[in-house]
């Protein structure tokens, strides 16, 4: 009687790990669908850039195309390179723009800020200005409320100005930090910037 139940279990074991190495199998090519199908182009507006609408749009899959700087020639706009056409778009006048690993930027000051957080109701910035020959790399954080034209360093005293009625934030604030270079800090338990998760708390 074991045998004959032995012989059953096996084949049972090896369909089943069968089965799921065929599952896993499809959710990877899933994930890479979806990866390789990301969007690149211009947020023209901070509504925009809430949508998710972006102009001069391209699947990175199939399609190329070249967003400009200019940051070199000190520009005051950028060249977007698209079906063979060029457009010149001023900086000051359009949000930022996404690239084709999925990292969205604005611009601030003719600069561009990486927007750590696209999705979080606080948005936190990173600039880092390239190294020099005298000098080395250095970072900033900034942040706003969504995408509004408020654009201030990431400080506790700012936070806390942004929100000067809301003393449940502040004083989850001087609780959850002790100087303003933790403030960039990325809660892993709640999937958000810890800024972020804070205030959602505390309204």
């Amino acid at each position: 009687m074991s045998v004959y139940l032995l012989t059953l279990t096996i084949p049972f074991k090896i369909k089943t790990m069968k089965t799921i190495k065929m599952i896993l199998n499809i959710a990877f090519a899933l994930v890479s669908l979806n990866a390789f199908s990301q969007e690149s182009g211009v947020y023209m507006s901070a509504s925009d850039f809430a949508s998710g609408k972006l102009t001069y749009a391209i699947n990175c899959s199939t399609e190329k195309h070249k967003i400009k700087l200019n940051e070199f020639l000190n520009r005051s706009y950028i060249t977007v390179v698209h079906n063979g056409e060029s457009h010149n778009l001023t900086k000051k006048e359009i949000f930022g723009y996404k690239d084709c690993d999925g990292v969205a930027y604005r611009f601030i000051n003719d600069g561009h800020f990486v927007i750590l957080n696209p999705s979080e109701e606080i948005l936190i910035y990173k600039h880092t200005k390239g190294a020099s020959k005298n000098q080395q790399a250095v970072t900033h954080y900034y942040f706003s409320l969504g995408g509004s034209d408020t654009v201030a360093r990431l400080t506790l005293e700012n936070l806390k100005k942004l929100f000067p009625e809301n003393h449940k934030f502040h004083d989850a604030l001087d609780a959850a930090f002790k100087s303003d270079d933790e403030l960039a800090a990325y809660d892993s338990f709640h999937k958000m910037y810890k800024v972020t998760h804070i205030y959602v708390s505390s309204k």
